[in-house]
Formats: C-alpha cells, sequence, structure tokens
C-alpha cells in the first residue's frame, strides 16, 4: 500500500481534530453535549453549504442507495455514536472511554467484510493490532483510576462499547455510499452531517431538560470565538477530511489513523511543556510503528 490520497486526508483529520480538542477547552461549556452537537452540526452544516455554492460543486449523490448509505451513516455514526460518547464520559470518564474507543479500528475491519465483503491484507491487520496496541499503552492512566459504583461502570462501558461500534459503522456505510457512486466528499459530508444533526435536535426537543432554542443560539456562548475555530477545523474541515480518507482507502485503515488523535494531543501537550509520561512516549512509538505497517502492507 501506498501513502495515498486517503491516507493523507485521514492523517490532516486525526490532527485538526486534535487541535480542535485543545481549542474546545479554550471556552466554558454552556450547552449541554447533545446541545453542543447541535449547535457544532447545524454552524458546520452552514459552512459546508457555503463551501458548495463558492466551489461550485454539483456532484451530488444522484443514486438512492447512496443517500440511505449516508442518512444511516450519520444517524448511527454522528446521532447515536456521538451522544453515546457523551454518555460513557460522563458514566465512567474520558481515560476508560478512549481506552473502549481504541478498539473501532478493529470493529470497522469486520463490519467491512460483513457488509461491504472488503478483506484485508494480514499485514494491514498487524498494523491494526499494533496501532491499538500503542495507544492503549499511551492511554494509560499515570495513576489508579477511580472505582465506579458497578451499575455507573457497566452502563458506561456499554455506552462507551456502542459508541466505538456506531463509529466505525458510520465509516463503513459512508464507504458503500461512495462505492455506490463517485459522489462529492463535500456533498457526502454535509448529508451525513445533517441527518445526524436533524436526529439530534429531535431528541433535544422531546427532552425537557434541553433547550433546542439554547442550541441553536450563538450569540450568548461565552468564548463563541473559539467555539466557531474549533467548529470550522473540528467538524467542517475535520468530517470533509473524513469523508476524503473514506472515499479513498479502506475505512478500517481511515479509523486506525484516526485513533492516533489522541496521540497528537499528547505529542502538542509535549511542544507546549506539559508534562509527558513513559507510556505516552512508548505508546506513541509504537502506534507510529503501527501505522508504518499499516500503509506499507
Amino acid at each position: 500500500m501506498q501513502l495515498g490520497i486517503g491516507e493523507v486526508a485521514a492523517l490532516v483529520a486525526a490532527l485538526v481534530w486534535a487541535s480542535s480538542t485543545l481549542l474546545y477547552k479554550r471556552f466554558s461549556h454552556s450547552l449541554s453535549p447533545l446541545e453542543l452537537n447541535v449547535n457544532k452540526g447545524m454552524l458546520a452544516a452552514i459552512m459546508m453549504l457555503l463551501a458548495i455554492i463558492v466551489t461550485q460543486d454539483l456532484h451530488a449523490p444522484s443514486a438512492i442507495q447512496s443517500w440511505y448509505w449516508l442518512i444511516a451513516s450519520g444517524v448511527i455514526g454522528i446521532a447515536i455514536g456521538d451522544s453515546a460518547y457523551f454518555a460513557a464520559l460522563r458514566n465512567i470518564g474520558p481515560a476508560r472511554t478512549l481506552i473502549i474507543e481504541s478498539f473501532a479500528p478493529a470493529i470497522a475491519g469486520i463490519l467491512n467484510i460483513i457488509m461491504l465483503g472488503s478483506y484485508l491484507l494480514w499485514q494491514a491487520w498487524l498494523g491494526i493490532v499494533i496501532t491499538i496496541v500503542g495507544v492503549l499503552i499511551a492511554l494509560k492512566p499515570k495513576q489508579l483510576l477511580p472505582e465506579l459504583e458497578r451499575t455507573i461502570y457497566v452502563k458506561g462501558i456499554l455506552f462507551a462499547l456502542l459508541a466505538a461500534f456506531c463509529q466505525a459503522a458510520g465509516m463503513v456505510m459512508s464507504k458503500g455510499a461512495m462505492n455506490a457512486e463517485q459522489s462529492s466528499s463535500l456533498w457526502a459530508a454535509l448529508i451525513r452531517l445533517l441527518s445526524g444533526t436533524f436526529s439530534v435536535a429531535v431528541l433535544v426537543f422531546l427532552l425537557k431538560e434541553h433547550s433546542l432554542i439554547k442550541a441553536v443560539s450563538f450569540h450568548k456562548i461565552e468564548g463563541r470565538g473559539w467555539l466557531l475555530s474549533a467548529i470550522f477545523f473540528g467538524t467542517f474541515i475535520g468530517l470533509w477530511l473524513q469523508l476524503i480518507s473514506v472515499k479513498y482507502t479502506d475505512p478500517a485503515i481511515a479509523q486506525t489513523i484516526f485513533a492516533t488523535a489522541p496521540l497528537m494531543v499528547m505529542t502538542i501537550g509535549f511542544v507546549r511543556k506539559e508534562p509527558v509520561t513513559a507510556n505516552m512516549v512508548l505508546g506513541g512509538l509504537l502506534a507510529l510503528l503501527g501505522v508504518g505497517v499499516l500503509l506499507l502492507s
């Protein structure tokens, strides 16, 4: 395998997501996770529409099968997957959640076989395994995690597994749409984003503890400049690059490269002179080796 458009897009997407994660830390979260999901999706969709108009991109999907794949991908990957991810964070915290999320590449590889009948070479699977192990080592907490009540722990684990599954399934479904016809990655990203955002908006509307009006507002949010930057890079550019990567490479390979985003966050932290552990260095090097094996398979 050569380093092609898909692999480069996945690497840049991972870097963009890592940077946007740091940007999100710069503003106080005045919205609930679901409200923030709607806010991000709405603003990113506007950005994508403007990009389509400016670039005069007329390559919208014409096959009904492509629309089915993309809408399902948005509902499962963005609406259900993101909601499950946020629920996992609330129940078991980021460390445990990210560890379970690291298995998304393997899930994507299995779903790719079941849903699309596409198989990877054993060398590629070896690269995926090495990368996952590297990420797990790098994400290992510096100290023992606090014990949780069994009910909360089990619920959090199930949410994290659901998030990993939905994330992988969303990627494979996007690939199914790309296989159906050669449509624009920007249009595919827009359809996927709108379907996912609409589903979350309906949920926010139905749940009394959330406010749809608050979710679609922007001017009252503190630090909205940082939020807008995070949405531009993390959702608009990141999701666009994600669809480009899936279009030109295998979903399991793309998902493996996406999984290195936490390592890039650690690298940025190292540059900013934040503390770095031996596990971070060892895991990062191992993950880098795994990605190298994956790209050379």
